[in-house]
């Protein structure tokens, strides 16, 4: 964990440092791209007053558009990074964001767990785990989104994951799996949930 950590602060720390609250922070391209995932992320169902885990929240992006949304749920947000949950936490100080990881916290749990961007810099190995461990923390279902390996236009250094591959892992944890690889050609969401969709 202390390396992947390592990594992250490597990468993240100085964006933060250059460019504060922008989305370029925590190393989105542009900020319709990163909306943009946002709103398909959301898409795994009502989620308007549903309790919502963030994991990888960054400095709080999520809850901007959450509430612009009209979001009227409970919202918790957990980061690897001190500096990045410092950060939201002072953009939002009346959401909850804590310094965890999904895999080892204890008593995290929620109706929907989600995460953007979490995977840029992991492996096979670790979205399985985080994966795993985020269907487990979820009553109802789970969303996250990672950079394809079917995109034309692959960034040295980032990692990009088999859709099918990763959908056949989600299958060993639950029948209900949605893949959706048609909002952007770089990237793919999966949906997850405990029962069928209704």
């Amino acid at each position: 964990m202390d390396d992947y950590r390592d990594g992250l602060e490597r990468h993240y720390l100085p964006l933060l440092r250059q460019f504060g609250v922008d989305h370029q922070a925590v190393g989105w391209g542009s900020s319709e791209s990163q909306r943009l995932r946002f709103g398909v992320l959301l898409e795994v169902g009502d989620v308007r007053r549903a309790s919502i885990l963030d994991v990888g929240c960054g400095i709080g992006h999520l809850v901007d558009y959450l509430s612009e949304a009209g979001f009227g749920g409970n919202y918790r947000g957990i980061d690897l990074l001190e500096e990045m949950v410092a950060e939201a936490r002072r953009r939002h100080p009346d959401r909850r964001f804590e310094i965890a990881d999904v895999g080892a916290a204890v008593g995290v749990s929620a109706d929907y767990v989600v995460s953007s961007g979490l995977f840029t810099f992991a492996d096979r190995e670790r979205l399985h785990g985080t994966v795993e461990a985020m269907f487990a923390a979820s009553s109802k279902g789970t969303a996250f989104n990672s950079l394809s390996a079917w995109a034309e236009k692959q960034d040295a250094g980032e990692f990009h994951a088999d859709p099918l591959e990763t959908v056949e892992f989600c299958r060993t944890l639950t029948p209900w799996v949605v893949l959706r690889h048609d909002y952007h050609p770089r990237d793919f969401t999966i949906y997850m949930y405990r029962n069928e969709r209704p």
